[in-house]
């Protein structure tokens, strides 16, 4: 074993003796102490804020981004003190928002009928993996990451509890393959990533280059989308509660056009996030260049993100 791993290792079973209570308290305080740093990922985060939320005031992004910090803070050291517990206990604490759609999934998986999971990065979308797969035959598409350690450990804590992992970068016929065997297969679809394929869809007033293989998988599979969620919710001081939210189950007919069809389903999905992202704005990667690639006709003059802006804070 390299020490790196074995240091990761190590800190893995010290964090294990954390009470998840205290965990949660302890990673926002942690996560509330760098936010409140002058960090390239905070300046990120405030400047998406100002083009998000135009309608508040700078003290209000500021208190934003310390609040985004302090959640993955939280979601980061709960995740390390849990990751060995089973995840069928970790389902009972868990509370159900959308309780019927939950069910009208798995009553779709038992008569064999796949649906395309449209998940994102809001609240904890490693729990909800983890939960899942105990409820649902769930098939999760990553992305390979560079570190073979921190590879490994994300592939633990996303079968935990029964899913299947699908790469990226597989055959495509073997996600159609789970899709045609009844099965759940969520994936990641809120983020510009410039190498795969995809078209511009309204997020939060401007138009976003999104990935479009989800849509298409889906309408190979029988057109069936559905959105699914975790987040953070209190309960009054320093008690808080996770939350799955589990959205319709909805088909897209097939037409003609199919890049029009693609273009349709993501429109949809990024429309039902970012409506639980307005309801919970602390919770989402806001220092992720969601508007790297700009489509043209977005471009002009006061634009405050000129074309082939990579990202910063912008000043006058």
């Amino acid at each position: 074993m390299r020490p790196a791993e074995a240091f990761v290792r190590l800190a893995l079973r010290c964090a294990r003796i954390l009470p998840p209570r205290f965990a949660l308290w302890l990673g926002g305080q942690l996560g509330h102490l760098a936010g409140s740093l002058p960090l390239h990922e905070a300046e990120l985060a405030r400047t998406h804020l100002a083009i998000a939320f135009p309608g508040h005031d700078a003290a209000w992004h500021r208190r934003t981004v310390r609040r985004c910090f302090r959640h993955f803070g939280r979601m980061a050291l709960w995740t390390f003190a849990t990751v060995h517990a089973d995840p069928r206990r970790l389902r009972r604490g868990i509370a159900v928002e959308g309780a019927d759609n939950w069910r009208a999934l798995a009553a779709a998986c038992r008569r064999g009928q796949g649906t395309m999971g449209m998940a994102g990065h809001l609240g904890n979308w490693e729990l909800l993996a983890r939960v899942s797969g105990s409820v649902v035959p769930l098939t999760v598409i990553g992305k390979r990451l560079r570190s073979p350690l921190a590879d490994r450990l994300v592939w633990e804590l996303r079968t935990a509890g029964g899913a299947r992992l699908v790469y990226q970068d597989a055959d495509v016929r073997d996600t159609i393959r789970e899709l045609r065997a009844g099965r759940y297969v969520a994936t990641l679809p809120d983020q510009d990533i410039g190498r795969l394929a995809g078209d511009w869809v309204p997020w939060f007033g401007r138009t976003a280059y999104t990935p479009t293989g989800p849509a298409v998988l889906a309408q190979l599979a029988g057109g069936w989308v559905q959105p699914g969620h975790c987040v953070l919710v209190a309960r009054g001081g320093y008690r808080w509660t996770w939350l799955a939210h589990c959205g319709p189950r909805v088909r897209f007919p097939r037409g003609r056009d199919r890049a029009a069809d693609a273009r349709t389903i993501m429109a949809w999905t990024m429309a039902y996030q970012e409506g639980l992202v307005r309801r919970f704005p602390e919770q989402w990667v806001w220092w992720h260049r969601r508007w790297r690639n700009r489509h043209p006709s977005d471009a002009g003059p006061g634009d405050p993100i000129p074309a082939g802006w990579t990202g910063g804070e912008l000043r006058a």
